[in-house]
């Protein structure tokens, strides 16, 4: 496991309320959630092997079994997804036996955890020797336009800011996250999926409907005053909106995936080990340094 001791960014309490309310929204508000599932799905079919053993953690629109049968069929599934029907009471932490998954994976969760490194070397801690780990989180620039629009809105009106929209992981940063969790092979990538509102309210509706709205701690305890609110609603058309009125909402969705660590894989030569020269490769002549 990852020795960590990672501050609280995020009101656990809050996002387990949220989530619950949005287990039970119409399925329309989880549109994005239904997206990335989809494209995890289309990463799972491009591994070789099939899996017997499977763990299910985020949002998911059906059984992934029924999404993947080509690689999941038969197999042996531990649902702890969002959507159960039965409240959720814990976030921080994973109900996995070590080593008894051969594959896990979560969709659009991971950006709540308080302590993603702990999360991460538990998942891969539950996972067989070899064993794969896919998942999907907001980051990047998800959210960008609402960001803007309630800086301007209220530090215009207050003279001060909020924090509204909850900060995401860094591309740059997932890969390492996955390495530092004790994952061979780690690989993040980057989806950029933009999606076009009527008006920004209904932007705060689907957040609400998807449990994806702010839980961060220091957040406002009260309710954002009228002014504010419709202020930074009129911020987000002015700055944003297109010729036919349509406001743009981006979301950037990392996806990550890594292996748990076994003797078949591939390991880097060590320094001398090499049978080919960079220069080779490139076609150049090699040169030694002046000293």
């Amino acid at each position: 496991m990852v020795d960590s001791f990672a501050p609280n960014v995020f009101d656990t309490r809050a996002k387990l309320a949220q989530i619950n309310r949005a287990a039970a929204s119409d399925a329309d508000h989880h549109f994005l959630h239904a997206e990335a599932a989809e494209r995890l799905s289309d990463r799972l079919r491009d591994l070789d092997q099939r899996f017997d053993t499977v763990a299910v953690l985020g949002w998911w629109p059906t059984d992934i079994r029924a999404m993947v049968p080509d690689k999941l069929d038969g197999a042996r599934l531990v649902d702890l997804s969002f959507n159960r029907p039965q409240a959720r009471s814990e976030l921080e932490f994973l109900p996995l036996r070590a080593r008894s998954f051969d594959l896990i994976v979560s969709n659009m969760a991971l950006h709540w955890i308080n302590d993603l490194p702990g999360m991460l070397a538990q998942i891969r801690a539950a996972l067989k020797p070899n064993g794969v780990f896919l998942g999907s989180a907001l980051g990047g620039e998800t959210l960008h336009e609402l960001r803007a629009a309630f800086v301007e809105a209220e530090t215009e009106i207050s003279g001060g800011y909020h924090p509204r929209v909850s900060p995401v992981m860094d591309l740059r940063d997932a890969a390492g996250l996955l390495q530092r969790a004790g994952f061979n092979l780690p690989v993040a990538d980057i989806d950029r999926i933009n999606v076009a509102y009527d008006n920004p309210m209904k932007l705060l509706q689907d957040l609400r409907g998807m449990g994806q709205t702010n839980a961060v701690v220091g957040r406002q305890s009260t309710l954002t005053a009228r002014g504010v609110l419709f202020s930074a609603l009129q911020q987000y058309i002015d700055a944003f909106a297109d010729q036919n009125g349509a406001v743009p909402a981006t979301f950037d969705c990392l996806f990550l995936s890594g292996w748990s660590p076994h003797e078949s894989q591939q390991k880097p030569l060590r320094p001398g080990q090499a049978k080919h020269s960079l220069a080779e490769a490139l076609g150049t002549t090699e040169r030694p340094l002046k000293s």
